[in-house]
């Protein structure tokens, strides 16, 4: 019978490198989780992803809508007089309505179709059943979207959203951004300056019959919103289509995944703590950008949603119908394309949003 080999000697170096193994695993781990980065969340043991509760509590604090808050409450002291007398009383009620709302309310997303697709529903005659669009567009500015001809397939979603008057329809752009426009999303610093010219005429760019959503940025808006939701009146002749005013909740919500986002990407890059990302930004100017906003209300409204021209490219401009090349200093678009990243491969990770109980559609980032 062959003798099997065995020795004692052996058992010993075995289990050194085992134990260097085991060793290498465990340092390889935390080396990972050291580097970890928009493309690599945290997990618990238990395979759940964690949101740093540091991050979370930093991201909470909003200098910039903090100052918007003290300067409404001034004007709604002074009963915004400078409204024209006709729209005053709908500017302070609109004003007074908003400020009651302010609060942080993840749970906001399960109420976007009641506050947004209702009032463009009734205003169209459709039947109010209660239920989100089923697919929709939501068409950013970037001049990446020249290097791509989307129009067919974004005019083929139930509804198309284009932020803030950008050209659309028949001509050069048609073939590259679609015609179609379902809802148009404008900062009220564009509401303000199309209405300061005449009235609200060049604020609907895309036709009376779009409805538009509108972020107050400034509480003095009020006042254009007024003007323009005049011809919005169920009792004018010639009825456009509403102007909405986004819900406050869903502006403090978007602020923070926003900062949160941010804090996270400084942290990750410099190495430094946390506290100091007001080094690198102005806390009292930072914000989100109107596409990011437009692209969470269209999670809260669809069923499926489909995202273009959200990106950049170094021979691109920052419009696509633009000659402008440089980004605005108050936004961190880096940060949010990390989120469109998670809100598209691993929404389950996304802060706040994730223990809002509500659940994001599938969405789809073409770059």
């Amino acid at each position: 019978m062959k003798r099997q080999w065995s020795h004692p000697s052996c058992a010993l170096p075995l289990l050194v490198a085992v134990s260097l193994l085991l060793l290498f695993q465990c340092c390889l781990r935390q080396a990972q989780q050291a580097s970890r980065g928009a493309d690599a969340p945290a997990y618990d043991d238990a395979g759940g992803y964690v949101v740093d509760a540091t991050l979370a509590e930093l991201a909470a604090v909003d200098p910039a809508a903090s100052a918007v808050l003290r300067a409404a409450e001034t004007l709604l002291e002074g009963n915004l007089t400078r409204a024209p007398p006709e729209r005053r009383d709908a500017a302070v009620r609109g004003l007074r309505d908003w400020l009651g709302r302010q609060r942080f309310d993840p749970g906001v997303m399960a109420e976007l179709v009641d506050l947004v697709k209702r009032p463009i529903d009734r205003h169209a005659g459709a039947r109010d059943d209660g239920r989100p669009y089923a697919s929709c567009a939501v068409v950013g500015n970037s001049g990446i979207l020249l290097a791509r001809e989307h129009g067919a397939l974004i005019d083929g979603h139930d509804l198309v959203i284009r932020l803030n008057n950008a050209p659309a329809g028949e001509g050069r752009y048609a073939r590259h951004v679609g015609a179609k426009t379902g809802l148009a999303f404008l900062n009220s610093n564009v509401l303000s300056r199309c209405t300061a010219r005449t009235g609200c005429r060049y604020c609907r760019a895309y036709g009376d019959g779009v409805p538009i959503l509108t972020y107050m940025c400034n509480a003095a808006h009020f006042v254009e919103h007024a003007v323009c939701s005049a011809d919005a009146d169920a009792t004018s002749p010639t009825r456009a289509a509403p102007v909405i005013v986004t819900d406050p909740r869903l502006d403090t919500l978007c602020a923070r995944l926003v900062k949160y986002y941010s804090l996270r990407r400084f942290v990750r890059e410099t190495g430094r703590p946390a506290s100091e990302w007001g080094t690198r930004h102005e806390e009292g100017m930072f914000h989100y950008s109107s596409g990011m906003q437009a692209v969470v209300a269209a999670a809260g409204v669809c069923g499926r949603v489909s995202v273009f021209g959200f990106g950049k490219d170094p021979g691109a401009r920052h419009h696509y119908h633009t000659l402008q090349r440089g980004e605005l200093d108050l936004h961190d678009y880096e940060a949010e394309y990390e989120f469109y990243r998670d809100l598209e491969e691993r929404p389950m990770a996304i802060p706040f949003l994730r223990d809002s109980g509500f659940r994001l559609p599938p969405v789809v980032v073409y770059r």
